[in-house]
């Protein structure tokens, strides 16, 4: 009896052995596939050439950004598909942190897709900018998007690619408040 107890938990021990390999082989396969498609987080270190320890007004963008701390220009594009996916998740209401760039063909494209992705009311605060054509992007050279241009102090300081919206939370710059003391 003992002996058929013993070769029953064995079987046992062995098939949750080869349930727990297949598991981990189908979680291989899912990262192979996510590398595939691309949606991994694998962000990207960009080249910012002349833009490195410039303020960014002198690109277009509005002078608060000149005096900011710490923010995030994300910019973004109307023929990125991961753009879109970026802007639909992006925290609603914006973080006072963040710049949004939208680069689109003409006004009517960008306020269509400023509609889409419910960013409207933000354009009044300033933290969201269309720009049509190109010619902020252009004076930046940027090529890449999307892609998150980092102010420290009024200055460009580094820029990355964007590859999901769960990345670009993790590099947003977060503000806290110090209280007096006593």
């Amino acid at each position: 009896m003992v002996t058929v107890l013993l070769i029953v938990v064995g079987l046992l021990a062995l098939l949750v052995a080869l349930l727990f390999a297949a598991l981990v082989e189908m979680y291989r396969d899912i990262r192979q596939v996510r590398d595939a498609l691309g949606i991994l987080d694998r962000p990207l270190n960009v080249d910012i050439g002349e833009a490195a320890g410039a303020r960014p007004s002198q690109f277009g963008l509005p002078r608060a950004l000149d005096s900011a701390g710490s923010a995030l220009v994300l910019f973004l594009t109307e023929r990125c598909a991961t753009c879109h996916t970026v802007a639909a998740g992006l925290p609603k209401p914006l973080p006072p942190a963040l710049w949004v760039v939208f680069e689109a063909r003409s006004e009517e494209s960008a306020a269509a897709l400023l509609e889409r992705f419910g960013l409207t009311e933000f354009v009044a605060h300033g933290h969201v900018i269309t720009d049509v054509e190109g010619e902020i992007t252009g004076r930046l050279d940027l090529h890449i998007a999307p892609a998150g241009f980092r102010v420290e102090d009024g200055f460009f300081t580094y820029a990355t690619s964007v590859p999901s919206t769960r990345y670009l939370k993790s590099i947003l710059p977060e503000t806290f408040r110090l209280r007096e003391a006593g």
